[in-house]
């Protein structure tokens, strides 16, 4: 979990501040001399709370800024001022206590009143299904006394607030509110869904893949996570199990170790790790045989644990 507070005092400076914590976005300003901004950064494993204060401005994300990585969510919170979003040919308008939402892989503008504040919630888009249909809902005004936006909005400040306190809240904490808080907004999507008629009913074998490999996702680190334990924790018998991932052309084993392999990788070529033990990265991922990891590197990658940092870090 990292934290990133930034006060700026210059457009240029919120552009670069912005960039660093939320998006790309081009910004432009009135009155580029007199403004001011504050914007800080939470890390919730995948997801991240971005708290942001600042004079009023217009910031664009166009299709220039948009790269090939993976799409992410932005549910925003009004905390006062107002705020106007557009995307898909859609304008929300909202006050405090509302909730808008919009896509990153999509151009979105953003302009800000004045006494602007807000708090956004980025999540990853895995997970959420086809069948959610959420790009119905971009830049649509989801107003304080709608539905659960309540909720929403008293968890994501609840857990704002609790990162703020002195010694902030324990890491596991942190991550299990975090994915409280993605559950909550998946289901706030699919309330509002509802109320518009667009919710097709999904496949529960797709639903509960998706909730397997959130399972699996999450206790990766545990060496004793197994077909048994994922089944126990699915409440499904371990034969409905390995049919379940079948029906993709997976086995359970082969996704444990997958994951568990190319979180591996990424460590293995991140240069902030690179006094971790090999040992070290493999046993941080469930891999408690030293041997039976290397001989996996070398046949996903052709070198060696040692040799693929190595590489990776342009050596090789």
């Amino acid at each position: 979990m990292d934290d990133e507070v930034r006060d700026v005092g210059d457009v240029d400076a919120w552009r670069g501040a912005v960039t660093g914590a939320l998006l790309p976005f081009d910004v432009e300003c009135a009155a580029p001399d007199r403004f001011r901004g504050s914007i800080s950064r939470r890390r919730l494993g995948d997801a991240s709370l971005i708290a942001m204060t600042s004079r009023p401005h217009r910031a664009v994300r166009a299709a220039e800024h948009i790269d090939d990585g993976p799409a992410d969510y932005l549910l925003s919170l009004q905390l006062a001022g107002t705020a106007q979003f557009r995307q898909d040919d859609r304008l929300a308008r909202v006050g405090p206590g509302d909730l808008v939402f919009y896509d990153s892989s999509r151009p979105v503008e953003i302009v800000s009143g004045e006494g602007y504040r807000s708090l956004c919630f980025r999540f990853p888009t895995q997970g959420l299904g086809a069948h959610r249909r959420a790009a119905e809902l971009t830049a649509t005004t989801l107003d304080a006394a709608h539905g659960l936006t309540p909720a929403v909005a008293g968890l994501l400040t609840g857990l704002h607030e609790g990162l703020e306190r002195p010694g902030g809240a324990h890491p596991d904490a942190v991550r299990t509110a975090a994915r409280h808080a993605t559950e909550l907004a998946r289901t706030l999507f699919d309330d509002e869904l509802g109320r518009r008629g667009l919710l097709v009913t999904p496949d529960p074998h797709a639903e509960l893949r998706a909730r397997i490999d959130r399972h699996i996702d999450e206790h990766l680190a545990d060496p004793t996570l197994s077909p048994r334990t994922i089944a126990a924790a699915m409440f499904v018998s371990t034969r409905h199990l390995h049919a379940l991932l079948a029906e993709d052309g997976r086995t359970v084993a082969g996704t444990v170790r997958e994951r568990r392999l190319e979180r591996c990788l990424a460590d293995l070529a991140d240069p902030r790790q690179a006094r971790t033990p090999v040992s070290a990265v493999a046993l941080r991922w469930g891999f408690t045989n030293a041997t039976r990891f290397g001989q996996l590197v070398k046949a996903t990658t052709g070198r060696t644990p040692v040799a693929y940092r190595r590489a990776m870090r342009g050596a090789g």
